[in-house]
């Protein structure tokens, strides 16, 4: 029986040989040379290589043991031989393919002769076939694990030899690190020791420097001293200064005491400054400086009230209560009538044969009669009475018809300060310090209170009008001992040191007569201490200012603001100021405030309606500006300075359209008698006042522009003729 199977089962693979073998992929070669078929799906074991039918008439004239390293050299050169040798391939090929087939078929028939000779030898060549495979499955999975064993250890080498690599490299690094931050050291020592050796030769340059500045500072310091006399007065002189400013009346006296050596003088100049410097050591000069008045709303609030709308006509309630009494009395009259007339008959009526009976009634008649006509004559006075107030009194009364409205308050804080400037002398040293007395007060102002209120007098009593706080700012400060004001000095911490006399000099407003030369300096000295370049930056009311270059013609420029509003003006002299008329016009209080932000009030000295001009005094000093001399042609670029629209120092161009006569505002007849320059450069409210510039020439005042809905561009300035008409006369 087994022989049966061996011999149908080498002659299915016979029949297989015979049917496929022309088919590609259908053999496996092992290791050992061994061929064998694969059925269906089946793939070639791991240690096989599956060959096709080329490969197979290749190999299987080699013997078994040649056959696998015969097929790798095949197919190296079946690659190289790719192209011109195709067709010389396949004839041999097929050649070969017959022959192979024969030679295969023949074999097969001797082992089928073979296994059917004997099926003992069959089964022991299955055996082995089985256990070739176990053994070549052994071998492969033992190789494996030695290949990964031997990759695992190669990686491990590979991996510790760039760990080592690694570790060389780091060393090195910091090595080489170790190297530069030394020779890095190395040079800042150098460098150090070398600045080290400059900053010593240039600290002994800046010590010399510093005692020749020294000994030069001490020279110039004894030199811009006022030096004292040999028997100066140690003890404190206190010197008041009765200078003609603006609101003088309202600043506060100092009493002295008789403990203290208090002066008064009129006049501060340079000989007179020496000589109270010289004699005394301890010196106080009081010099008066402005009085300021300020006012602010601090609340405001609405208040309810009631005001008499009109009148109607009402029935009069009085009228009822006497048509009531007039009835009541006429009734009274007519009962009482009746009872005199009842009366009268029982008095008048004797029965001589009644006897005392009729006595008797006829007497009661005589009383009731008397009685009842004292009754009818008071109710027909009553009646009387009554009928007149009747006719007296109104049928209808007019009764007020009233609305409720709200009126504006406000809190208003007013202050008024007296300002002086102390001089303060002591031991060569001068101090300066500004000493503020002032006053406060909260007054309650009521705006838009109807005439018609049913308490309008008591109202307008009850809270204050503007002329009461102007009446109050301008009275006069109380006065002040010389102790507690010499106490405000001494407490006012706010002062600046005065180097030497010329400081004080300037300080007091003084021009020095006496031109001291300077001392002659070193070519070094005149290269290290140069003029400082003077900043041109200036601050303004705004904080633009740091950002622009102010035009220095606003120097000559202030502020002028009254109670009414706010205008412009400009210095003609050191302390007088022209401006428009209709800017200070009903004004209570004048302030002016120059490009420094420093306040003055001020007051008018000069007016003229006619021009609109108005010439200002006040406290502290400016630059006067330059009027033009001579002709001014059409079409000349000119410059408006002033404040439009409350936008302080501001600047604006036009030219100039025309010279010509026309009215001013305060004009009756309108007839054109002031002579004008007409221009283009926009002129608005807050210009008014202002200069209006031809390059650095003063041209005209500005002072009004034409309504801006109805003309563009037609702005005026009074001529510059006519304002130095103004201000010569």
């Amino acid at each position: 029986m087994k022989k049966k199977i061996h011999f149908i089962f080498f002659a299915c693979l016979l029949i297989f040989f015979n049917s496929n073998l022309n088919a590609d992929e259908s053999l496996c070669l092992d290791e050992e040379g061994f061929i064998y078929p694969i059925f269906g799906n089946d793939i070639c074991s791991n240690n096989s290589k599956e060959i096709n039918q080329k490969e197979f008439t290749h190999i299987i004239n080699f013997n078994q043991s040649e056959r696998f390293l015969e097929l790798k050299n095949f197919r190296k050169s079946e690659s190289k031989t790719e192209n011109n040798e195709i067709s010389i391939v396949e004839t041999d090929t097929k050649e070969k393919d017959e022959e192979n087939i024969l030679k295969v078929s023949e074999e097969i028939k001797k082992k089928a002769k073979k296994i059917e000779i004997s099926s003992k030898d069959n089964e022991d060549i299955l055996a082995k076939i089985k256990q070739r495979k176990k053994e070549k499955k052994d071998k492969i999975l033992a190789r494996k694990k030695e290949q990964e064993l031997k990759k695992q250890q190669r990686l491990a080498d590979i991996k510790k030899r760039k760990e080592e690599q690694e570790k060389k490299k780091i060393a090195n690094k910091i090595k080489q690190q170790l190297k530069k931050e030394k020779r890095l050291a190395d040079l800042e020592k150098k460098r150090r020791e070398k600045e080290l050796k400059k900053q010593q030769r240039l600290a002994e340059i800046e010590n010399k420097k510093i005692r020749d500045a020294k000994l030069r500072a001490e020279k110039q310091k004894a030199k811009n001293k006022i030096q004292n006399i040999e028997n100066v007065n140690q003890n404190l002189k206190i010197v008041f200064l009765n200078n003609s400013i603006v609101n003088q009346e309202l600043f506060p006296k100092i009493n002295p005491n008789n403990e203290i050596d208090f002066n008064e003088i009129n006049n501060l100049d340079e000989q007179t400054v020496n000589t109270l410097f010289a004699n005394n050591s301890n010196l106080v000069i009081i010099i008066p400086k402005d009085f300021d008045t300020f006012s602010s709303v601090v609340s405001e609030n609405e208040v309810g009230s009631t005001y008499v709308a009109g009148t109607k006509s009402i029935p009069n309630p009085e009228i009822s209560r006497i048509e009531a009494e007039l009835r009541s009395a006429e009734r009274d009259y007519l009962i009482a009538e009746r009872n005199f007339q009842n009366s009268t008959i029982a008095a008048t009526s004797y029965n001589p044969y009644g006897g005392w009976a009729s006595i008797f009634n006829q007497m009661a008649g005589l009383a009731g009669q008397a009685a009842a006509g004292e009754k009818r004559n008071n109710a027909k006075n009553r009646y009387n009475r009554w009928s007149a107030k009747l006719s007296s009194t109104p049928h209808y009364l007019e009764k007020e018809v009233l609305r409720n409205y709200t009126y504006i308050t406000q809190g208003i804080k007013a202050e008024k300060k007296a300002i002086f400037q102390v001089i303060q002398s002591k031991d060569y040293s001068y101090k300066e310090k500004f000493i503020t007395i002032e006053k406060n007060k909260n007054f309650t102002a009521a705006y838009n209170i109807d005439p018609q209120d049913k308490k309008y007098n008591s109202l307008v009593s009850k809270y204050s009008e503007k002329k009461d706080i102007t009446r109050w700012q301008k009275q006069k400060l109380s006065n002040i001992s010389a102790d507690k004001f010499l106490n405000l000095i001494e407490n006012e911490n706010n002062f600046t040191e005065l180097p030497g006399k010329n400081e004080l000099y300037v300080s007091l407003n003084i021009i020095s007569t006496v031109d001291d030369k300077e001392e002659e300096l070193s070519w070094w000295q005149k290269l290290t201490s140069g003029k400082k370049k003077q900043n041109n930056k200036s601050a303004s009311l705004n904080n633009s200012s740091g950002f622009e270059l102010k035009d220095e013609r606003f120097d000559s420029v202030v502020i002028v603001k009254t109670d009414n509003g706010l205008g412009s003006g400009f210095f003609v002299s050191k302390d007088e100021i022209l401006t428009n008329y209709h800017v200070i016009e009903n004004a209570s209080t004048i302030t002016v405030t120059n490009k420094a932000n420093k306040r003055s009030s001020a007051v008018v000295i000069k007016k003229d309606l006619k021009r609109d001009l108005a010439l200002l005094k006040t406290n502290f000093v400016g630059k006067p500006v330059t009027f033009f001399d001579g002709q001014l042609k059409q079409g000349e670029l000119v410059e408006a300075l002033g404040h439009p629209k409350g936008r302080k120092f501001s600047l604006t161009k036009g030219w100039i359209s025309a010279i010509r006569m026309e009215s001013s505002v305060y004009s009756v007849t309108d007839t054109g008698k002031v002579l004008f320059i007409q221009t283009d450069a926009a002129i608005n409210p807050g210009n008014s006042g202002g200069p209006l510039f031809y390059k650095d020439k003063v041209v005209g005042v500005n002072t009004q522009g034409l309504n801006k809905e109805d003309t563009e561009g037609m702005n005026f300035a009074v001529h510059f003729s006519e304002a130095q008409k103004f201000l010569n006369k």
